[in-house]
């Protein structure tokens, strides 16, 4: 009971440069997805899922339909559309209902992606995000719940 949480080693070197799910095997990214429990469970009954053809799959299906309609991208304000379309996370709750993130699906599969400055780890992992911006928020409000949150 005298080894604390952060001593332990969280990252298994043994198990290669991806993990089950496709997505590298570093520290650097926030878990948001299948835990342990789940990969054990599933690699008893199930194929574990193949995160990274996963996104490429959505991405694909969004530049499709932007380029069947003539657009030049699409720009995404919504968490949920954003998260479908580029699979980014969220660092809190609260968060999801503030319009200070935004994506750019561009006609070409260029991604663009707006964050808070502080935030900018949370896509850092993800192949389909090209290019990583903090912008202003869109209304006062937000810019005084997150120094609230934030700090």
């Amino acid at each position: 009971m005298n080894t604390r949480y952060c001593d332990v080693r969280k990252i298994d070197p043994s198990k290669g440069k991806t993990l089950p799910d496709g997505s590298p095997n570093d520290i650097d990214r926030v878990e948001i997805g299948p835990t342990q429990l789940a990969f054990s469970e599933w690699a008893a009954a199930l194929i574990l899922p193949d995160l990274v053809a996963m996104r490429a799959f959505r991405q694909k299906r969004l530049i499709d339909a932007v380029n069947a309609r003539g657009f030049g991208g699409i720009l995404m304000s919504t968490p949920l559309n954003i998260r479908h379309a580029t699979d980014r996370t969220y660092m809190r709750h609260c968060n999801t209902h503030n319009a200070f993130r935004a994506s750019l699906v561009c006609a070409d599969g260029y991604t663009v992606v707006w964050d808070d400055k502080n935030a900018m780890f949370l896509s850092k992992f993800n192949h389909l995000v090209n290019e990583r911006r903090s912008g202003a928020d869109h209304f006062y409000l937000i810019v005084a719940t997150k120094l609230m949150c934030c700090g």
